[in-house]
């Protein structure tokens, strides 16, 4: 808010100054005629050896000086300041232009006075509205109130009402001012615009910044889902094409039965058909479902593969433990002991997320971690690669 008050006072200054600016041609207000009149007659008394310093002059009239101010600087300089005092009183009645004033002095004197007046109005803008000291008045307006006819007799005219003169030159003051409040006003309201459109804009990114945030949120939420999501069909999946060897092996004796069903009018051979249902199945059982192995796991790696397995719990590192019948598939879960528990809990994001998943399992809730369903893991490559996610959530 610093910078643009500070660039609309810039802005203000500029208008200011540019439209502060007279032309040559231009007639000048009152005052201003005067101050380039004194400004003239300063410089030749300069040219003759006997004037001021501009500088000096300057620390004198801050805010200008007229003709009859030098007077009172110069009047101990006799007859050489009388002289130019009493050539330059006859144009100090008058007006004009710049190019007036430029007439009433030498070519070598105007180069000296040109610079100085146009700086003058550029720094004191508000010296074309100053009003002229009572002193510079013409004395023989009041004198001109009665005039003599042609038959000698004296004929009273009206005076002039007091202060017209002066309302008639504030009245052309404000016209000749008029374009530097039209253009001052103008800076302003176009600041107004500009200060309007900046706090619109901040709106509006604040409005993209939430939009944006709501978008964050939506896709976690997805992911989440798309996550849980890929890990039923993995099940789903397992479970159709008969990956799962359990559930295969306790569906067996059924489609056995029915095939003994079926086969049942056949009466020849009850024995034989009886030995096969009986024998068969709990051979097969026992070929397929082999030796039970229990493995202990550390948190799975990037590429969802346990990074370290031992036959035996190994505290500070064992967070899993899996079980397998044939070596090549298996479920696991999170071991149920306290001080596992703790271990896991202590990064979470790390330990958990690549072989878990459940409701914000990044943030724990609790101590004590259950798995509600066991996730599945297969033997590749001489690796136990995570192919199901368990489901688990916090307690206590």
């Amino acid at each position: 808010m610093k910078h643009l008050i500070l660039i609309m006072a810039a802005i203000v200054c500029l208008a200011t100054s540019a439209m502060a600016q007279i032309t040559d041609t231009q007639t000048l207000p009152p005052a201003l005629w005067k101050q380039g009149v004194a400004r003239c007659a300063h410089y030749t008394a300069y040219a003759k050896g006997f004037a001021k310093r501009s500088d000096e002059m300057q620390k004198r009239f801050p805010q200008g000086y007229y003709l009859d101010d030098l007077n009172e600087v110069y009047n101990n300089q006799g007859q050489k300041w009388e002289k130019i005092y009493e050539e330059f009183k006859k144009a100090d009645g008058k007006s004009g232009s710049i190019e007036d004033l430029k007439e009433l002095v030498t070519p070598q004197v105007w180069k000296l006075v040109e610079p100085d007046f146009k700086k003058f109005i550029t720094d004191h803008p508000e010296a074309a509205t100053a009003a002229v000291p009572a002193a510079d008045q013409p004395q023989d307006e009041a004198a001109e109130g009665v005039q003599a006819d042609q038959d000698g007799n004296n004929t009273a005219e009206i005076a002039p009402e007091p202060g017209r003169h002066r309302r008639t030159q504030d009245s052309a003051a404000c016209t000749a001012n008029l374009p530097l409040w039209l253009g001052i006003l103008g800076s302003l309201l176009g600041l107004c615009a500009l200060l309007t459109a900046l706090s619109n804009r901040g709106k509006i990114n604040e409005m993209k910044r939430s939009f944006a945030r709501e978008i964050d949120r939506t896709n976690a939420n997805l992911q989440e889902f798309s996550t849980d999501a890929a890990d039923q069909m993995k099940a789903l999946s397992i479970r159709l094409t008969g990956k799962e060897p359990r559930p295969i092996r306790k569906e067996e004796p059924v489609v056995v039965d029915e095939l003994v069903d079926e086969a049942a009018p056949v009466a020849d051979e009850p024995a034989i058909i009886e030995e096969t249902v009986a024998e068969e199945p709990v051979e097969d059982e026992a070929e397929e479902k082999g030796e039970l192995m229990t493995l202990f796991m550390n948190k799975p790696d990037e590429n969802d593969d346990f990074t370290r397995v031992s036959d035996t719990l190994e505290p500070g590192n064992s967070i899993y433990v899996l079980d397998t019948w044939d070596g090549v598939h298996g479920k696991f879960e999170v071991i149920d002991k306290p001080e596992v528990h703790r271990f896991a809990l202590m990064m979470p994001a790390e330990n958990l997320i690549r072989a878990c998943s459940g409701n914000a399992i990044q943030i724990p809730s609790g101590t004590r971690i259950v798995t509600d369903r066991p996730g599945e893991a297969e033997f590749i490559d001489g690796k136990w690669h995570v192919v199901v996610k368990a489901i688990i959530h916090y307690e206590g």
